[in-house]
């Protein structure tokens, strides 16, 4: 079966890139058809500008999730994937995978490596209550 989706897949990315290239020989005059390629381009944009930037407090939750082992899915890829804006919540954010190295392993983390996560983690809890006294 899996290879049966791995061939599917790879037969989908070759039609994706040959479809175009045949679309303009064949169907020179039906530029209409390219409006699709540029609505793709424009949702992917919008999606990248709209795209929700996570708060020092979501950031911590995850990390402690990660250090407990009590996650699931894509839990390690999105806390991967993260790069928030704010320096110092970027910062924090990598010095937790400095200490601790690939957030899959650190439930298997000794007890001061991860005593120094729980560090940092309370360091990006420390920056949400700072930024909320700010606003206020």
């Amino acid at each position: 079966m899996k290879k049966v989706l791995y061939q599917v897949f790879r037969i989908g990315c070759l039609v994706s890139v040959i479809a175009p290239i045949t679309a303009i020989v064949i169907y020179p005059r039906a530029n209409w058809l390219f409006a699709f390629l540029l609505l793709g381009i424009a949702l992917v944009v919008v999606g990248v500008v709209t795209r929700k930037q996570p708060t020092p407090t979501e950031v911590a939750d995850r990390a402690e999730h990660l250090l407990d082992g009590s996650y699931a899915g894509y839990a390690v890829d999105d806390y991967e994937h993260l790069n928030p804006k704010g320096e110092q919540l970027k910062d924090l954010w990598r010095r937790t995978m400095r200490i601790g190295g690939l957030p899959e392993e650190w439930a298997r983390l000794d007890d001061e490596a991860k005593g120094k996560i729980r560090e940092v983690i309370a360091a990006i809890r420390r920056l949400e209550s700072t930024a909320r006294n700010h606003r206020t």
